[in-house]
């Protein structure tokens, strides 16, 4: 082979082998080969599923339903302690509007769960 410098074109000759050999290897299609057996060995290598259990459970309606009744509960108790003080009536007025917010929200999700 012949020295040529690194900061020097190559010659005509060479350049045009060069670019006809990078052409021809470019173009050549690769011959693809899948083993008879690839789909076995590749399916033998996947973990099997584990069995998961879907069972429902009704934790959240449940705290829903206790919310609701404790608010009922704290309704009443300020009911027989109604008095003419502001700070009974604007807390028996959250507790109405959260009371009327669980049951609702609890109504239209169980009917929605049907």
């Amino acid at each position: 082979m012949d020295y040529q410098p690194m900061n020097q074109p190559p010659s005509p000759p060479a350049a045009l082998e060069l670019d006809q050999r990078l052409t021809r290897a470019l173009e050549a299609v690769p011959e693809v080969r899948i083993p008879a057996d690839f789909a076995v060995r590749v399916a033998s290598q996947v973990p099997a599923r584990p069995v998961v259990s879907l069972t429902q459970t009704h934790y959240g309606d449940y705290a829903m339903f206790l919310g609701i009744v404790v608010t009922l509960a704290a309704l009443f108790i300020f009911g027989l302690h109604t008095s003419d003080r502001r700070t009974f009536n604007l807390a028996e007025t959250f507790l109405l509007t959260d009371f009327i917010g669980l049951t609702v929200w609890l109504s239209v999700r169980r009917h929605s769960l049907r």
